[in-house]
């Protein structure tokens, strides 16, 4: 027997079930708690069906459709569901099968994959209806994060950054696709919460439906430069790359993207997404990373504090020193992303200068 919040798995010998997840499905149930009221849900990957069960018995959603390709994990599923004692039905199809052949519109979809999100994501714009919530988790985050640049270019089409703050640029490709996909559908995109945890992205976002919506999402699209001989970085919104040589040390940059570089958080959905992580009795590692993004400047990139370190040649920094000296005339913060890493609007030279003041000898 698994247990977690109020599900409890009897069946999953055919199926997969990672403990080391609750603290992303605590945070969707607590967001799907908050945000989507009275929502139908389609659970599209739902291996034992724990996550679905937990919608039902925590979240209070109804309507609820599980898929599972697998046949035996299909098994261990509608074990789960009937031993639970829930109103949701588990169908032994692809999502690609269902999204083309049904007729329902879901309020809320969830993908959570093993590997990329990418196959999944065309065919849920069939399935999704305005203000419906999109759910999307990465695994292959070797490849958004740039250790396989051409899968990157195959899958994502945009090109990736294998840097020190590669995570968030993963995630910014990651949140750029489903953008791009949205908007052939005519749909624009909010991103209300984007986590990274466990080596896994997870986005969670709210789709709006018109040309303009579109549009205005599109906007939000651009590229990253970084200076690998520097280590200074800049960003654009815009169809075109724009930079190429590094405005610090004139250096040829490194370009990435196509990717997101609109928010990837909005406050009124931490703020109700952390109220009702009490309100399920969620672990505490959910509620110390929404804390930690609460906290959590909503710009891009993160600088590491040991990269700076290393490129600098000095000793190392306290971070309570260094937001010290930062925060004196700028905005700093921590971030989830890297927990010895932070977020600043402070020019690089500042940055560069506080770092080399506030070493330890």
């Amino acid at each position: 027997m698994y247990k977690e919040g109020k599900a409890e798995i009897k069946f999953h010998k055919n199926s997969f079930i990672n403990p080391v997840g609750q603290a992303s499905r605590d945070i969707s149930v607590a967001l799907a708690r908050a945000m989507c009221k009275g929502c139908t849900v389609l659970d599209a990957t739902t291996a034992t069906g724990i996550r679905g069960i937990r919608y039902s018995k925590e979240g209070g959603l109804k309507g609820i459709t599980m898929l599972e390709i697998n046949r035996n994990a299909y098994r261990d599923a509608a074990r789960n569901i009937k031993a639970s004692r829930i109103k949701a039905k588990v169908l032994n199809e692809s999502f690609q099968e269902f999204a083309n052949t049904t007729r329902d519109r879901f309020g809320l979809v969830d993908i959570d994959p093993f590997g990329s999100a990418a196959p999944y994501l065309f065919d849920a714009m069939k399935i999704i209806k305005d203000t419906s919530l999109l759910f999307v988790t990465a695994t292959d985050t070797a490849v958004l994060c740039g250790a396989h640049k051409d899968a990157c270019l195959r899958v994502y089409d945009a090109v990736p950054m294998h840097n020190e703050f590669c995570h968030e640029a993963g995630m910014r490709i990651l949140i750029g696709y489903i953008a791009r996909t949205a908007a052939q559908f005519n749909y624009g995109i909010e991103v209300m919460l984007s986590v990274y945890y466990a080596h896994y992205m997870r986005t969670f976002i709210k789709l709006r439906h018109g040309a303009e919506n579109a549009a205005s999402s599109l906007r939000e699209m651009g590229y990253a430069y970084y200076c690998v001989r520097c280590g200074y970085r800049t960003y654009s919104k815009g169809q075109i790359p724009t930079a190429d040589a590094c405005s610090n040390c004139g250096a040829k940059m490194a370009q990435a993207g196509k990717m997101w570089l609109g928010n990837l958080h909005e406050g009124k959905a931490i703020d109700k997404t952390i109220e009702q992580l009490e309100a399920i009795n969620a672990s505490n590692e959910a509620k110390n990373i929404m804390n930690r993004i609460k906290e959590e400047l909503d710009i891009p990139f993160y600088y590491s504090v040991p990269e700076l370190t290393k490129r600098l040649k000095t000793s190392s920094v306290k971070m309570s020193d260094l937001e010290g000296c930062i925060g004196k005339r700028y905005r700093v913060s921590k971030t989830h992303f890297d927990y010895m890493s932070i977020k600043t609007d402070a020019p690089y030279d500042t940055v560069l200068s506080c770092v080399k003041g506030k070493r330890r000898d």
